[in-house]
Parts: structure tokens; C-alpha cells; sequence
């Protein structure tokens, strides 16, 4: 049987929340199972399950679909529970005492039927002829948000006016509730996708060089809101560009009709966050293994639904993919691809620092808006210099790094010698992301 492979840092990954990582540990080793199976059904859908003695006989099982699909019979809301998660590390733990088994219990026979029929009307209803467009409705909900769109942009003009009005420093002593109703009426006006953007207005006002940070904030969000205004007059591939800020999204279905061929991909990097209303998405950063580009791959999850797990870094796949439109495109949709494979050594990147900043000016200049600017820095030193962390290449150019976690790994996998490093650059200092060398490679 042809079954999944899960590491136990994948599994992890699927945990809701720490209370529920710490309380499945707990339960993930084998002898705390009196049950641990796995099964596959004739349609090929992998199946984990497994009885375990807790209050009462708890019954988990996991359907192992594109999408895992996570059952259990406790009285959890979240999903996964602290069963499933624990079957799921178990597995990744100890694949091998998983016995095949056939024969299933009625409990999830009831399971894995109702998975069958709701990918049999999701298959209907793929194959249904496509539903004839009411034009006229379509039109009249799309004046409808444009309407939402312009008065709360509007709003936010005069917000800022008022800002400036009374001053930048005035600024730093206003209230957490006068930046949460300005980012209340955007979320209300359907431009969710500004509010980012007075947030990080809100943290450069904390910052210590405040002064040049938010004057710069302040001028970003001006000229998205000048751009906006005139829109018209803008190119179609910056108009896309400042939709999708503003918080437009574009249909998967529409992206993927201009797929290209399958090419090489490296995974170089990934970053969790949490957006409005308690999305949390994550940024899944991959390289083109014959050109000096990368590409982005954006992951969802709402709620106690968990983000399927990343992609582990220095792997290769070979992928079919669409890029979204924009004037210096970055976000890409996968239609296909193939197994991940562990990379060899790889020169792919930028060879020196400035070779990346050059990069990112020839994007500036054809999208302006660039909040993110992916790095792939080949042979670099990280070095400490008056409790700053910063990256050297062998140019001798230097740039301001930091990482989220700890710093000791990084420098343990360095040891003063060149190594390979993915980040995130905002103009300011860059967020490290992973690490390389020719035999290790470390999440940062």
C-alpha cells in the first residue's frame, strides 16, 4: 500500500492551537493506542484510524484526501481535536506499527461514505454545464462594492488628512481604538486589504526611528489612495496590482486558464501570519530553478481550521502554475505537480547583495506598491556587530537581517563560513526565513 509520507514536523503543523500541540504529544505515542490502523478503499482514499481510552473509548480517523479531513467522536470543537492530531503524529512517529486492515468498523464506514458522496457531487457538479451569468445582476453587485470601495477609501483620505493635519508626533499619542475604527469602517467598506497598511502605519509610530518610518507609511498609504482615485488612467497590470491591495481577489479558475508549462521549483522559504476577522494565512515561498525569480504561493485558513502543512525547504518540484496578474508578477496558483524531491547543491540566487537590491529596483519600478521583496542570498556571513545582526557578502556589502526565532542555530550552521539564505526584504532589514549549506538546511 502506497501510503502518505508525513514527517512529525508536517503533523505538527496541523495543530489548531498550543493547548491542543501540547495535549496531543501527550497522547501520540503508540502504547496510549489500544487501536492503530490504516486502510485503503477501493477508489484509492488513504485512511488512518485508531481507539483510544481517555473519559471514554474515543474514536479518531484520517481521511488522507488533497485536503485531510480529520473525524473523531469526542466532544471538541476544534478541528483537529487532540485525538486526530495525536493519531497524526503517532503515524508520522511510528508509520510502521499501523497495521492494514480491510476490514473497517461501521463507525467509519459511516466516515468515509459521506466523504464519497460529497466528492461525487463536487464531481457532478464540476461536470453540470456552467451556469448562464446573470450580466446585469453581476454588474449591479459589482457598482454596489465599487460604491462600498470609494466611501471608505474616501473616509480613509480624510482620516489621514487629519493625521497630518495635527501632526506625525500628535500621531504617536492617539488611542489603540482610534486606529481600530478607521480599520473597522475598511473592513466594512470591503477594503479589507488596507487595513495592513495602518497597521504597519501604527507599528512605524512605535518604532524608534519613527519619524522617517511613518513619513514613509504615511506617503505609502497616500499613494495608493492617489492611484486608486485615478485608476482609469493606469496600466491593466498595476490596475490588478491596486484591486488586489485595496482587497479585490481574482478567481482561481480565471488565474489557471493562462497556465504554462511545468518547470523546476525550489522551496526556499515560508512565513505564518494572521490577517482580519482571524484568517490566518501563510506565505509559501518558492524560486525558479532556471531564472533569478520567485514565487508565491498563499495559503488560508479561518478559524480553528488548520493550514496544511508547508512545504519542507531545499526540495524540488517540477509544477505547472499561473501567475495572478500584475505589473511585476509574484503570486502563483499551482495546477499541477510532481513528488517533492530533496535538492542537490544549488547556485541558484542572487551572488551578492547588490545584485538583489538592483533586482528589487527594476520591480519597483514596474509596480511601485511591492511591500515584499523576496531575497535568495548566495554566499553570505552572518555577523553580530553592536547587538545588530547582519548579512555579508563576499563584496564586503552588508545587510541588516534578524530572524523570529532563535539566532544560535543560524550562527551554529554558519560558524563564520558563507552559507545560502532566503528572506523577506521590507527596505529595512531582512526577515530570515531558512538557511543553507551544501549538506543542512534550517527554518529560521
Amino acid at each position: 500500500m502506497d501510503m502518505p509520507q508525513i514527517t512529525p514536523e508536517q503533523a505538527l503543523q496541523y495543530a489548531p492551537d498550543d493547548s491542543s500541540l501540547k495535549a496531543a504529544k501527550k497522547l501520540a505515542p503508540a502504547n496510549q493506542w489500544q487501536q492503530l490502523h490504516l486502510h485503503q478503499t477501493d477508489d484509492q482514499l488513504a485512511i488512518l484510524w485508531g481507539e483510544i481510552r481517555g473519559s471514554a473509548l474515543y474514536q479518531s480517523a484520517i481521511l488522507l484526501a488533497d485536503k485531510f479531513v480529520f473525524h473523531c467522536n469526542c466532544p471538541s470543537f476544534k478541528r483537529p481535536c487532540k485525538h486526530s492530531l495525536a493519531l497524526l503524529i503517532c503515524y508520522a512517529q511510528s508509520q510502521n506499527l499501523f497495521k492494514t486492515q480491510q476490514a473497517t468498523p461501521d463507525w467509519l464506514n459511516k466516515h468515509i461514505e459521506k466523504h464519497q458522496t460529497s466528492q461525487a457531487k463536487k464531481q457532478e457538479k464540476a461536470a453540470a454545464p456552467a451556469k448562464v451569468v446573470d450580466e446585469a445582476a453581476q454588474a449591479k453587485r459589482a457598482a454596489a462594492r465599487e460604491q462600498k470601495v470609494n466611501a471608505a477609501t474616501a473616509e480613509l483620505q480624510q482620516w489621514l488628512v487629519d493625521l497630518l493635519r495635527t501632526g506625525l508626533a500628535q500621531a504617536k499619542t492617539l488611542s489603540y481604538s482610534h486606529f481600530e475604527r478607521i480599520k473597522s469602517r475598511l473592513v466594512d467598506g470591503q477594503a479589507s486589504g488596507l487595513v495592513s497598511m495602518v497597521e504597519d502605519l501604527q507599528s512605524a509610530l512605535a518604532h524608534q526611528d519613527w519619524q522617517q518610518r511613518a513619513a514613509v507609511q504615511v506617503g505609502k498609504i497616500q499613494l495608493i489612495l492617489a492611484a486608486y482615485q485615478r485608476i482609469e488612467q493606469l496600466p491593466t497590470p498595476l490596475q490588478a496590482d491596486v484591486r488586489s491591495i485595496i482587497g479585490w481577489t481574482t478567481a482561481q479558475e480565471q488565474v489557471l486558464a493562462n497556465s504554462e508549462v511545468a518547470q523546476d521549483w525550489l522551496i526556499v522559504g515560508n512565513r505564518e501570519l494572521e490577517g482580519v476577522n482571524g484568517l490566518r494565512y501563510r506565505r509559501q515561498w518558492l524560486w525558479h530553478k532556471q531564472q533569478n525569480k520567485a514565487a508565491l504561493v498563499l495559503q488560508f485558513a479561518a478559524g480553528f481550521q488548520p493550514l496544511a502543512p508547508a512545504w519542507p525547504n531545499k526540495h524540488l518540484f517540477s509544477a505547472e502554475v499561473a501567475w495572478y496578474p500584475s505589473a511585476w508578477p509574484q503570486r502563483i496558483v499551482i495546477k499541477s505537480q510532481t513528488p517533492l524531491q530533496l535538492a542537490s547543491t544549488t547556485t541558484i540566487g542572487f551572488s551578492h547583495i547588490e545584485q538583489a537590491l538592483e533586482h528589487q529596483a527594476q520591480a519597483l519600478a514596474h509596480n511601485p506598491f511591492l511591500a515584499i521583496f523576496p531575497m535568495l542570498l548566495q554566499q553570505v556571513v552572518p555577523h553580530y556587530d553592536n547587538g545588530q545582526l547582519w548579512l555579508i557578502d563576499q563584496q564586503q556589502h552588508a545587510l541588516p537581517f534578524q530572524v523570529l526565532n532563535k539566532t544560535w542555530p543560524l550562527l551554529a550552521l554558519s560558524a563564520g563560513h558563507p552559507i545560502c539564505v532566503f528572506g523577506e526584504w521590507d527596505g529595512y532589514v531582512l526577515t530570515g526565513l531558512s538557511a543553507w549549506t551544501e549538506n543542512e538546511v534550517i527554518s529560521l
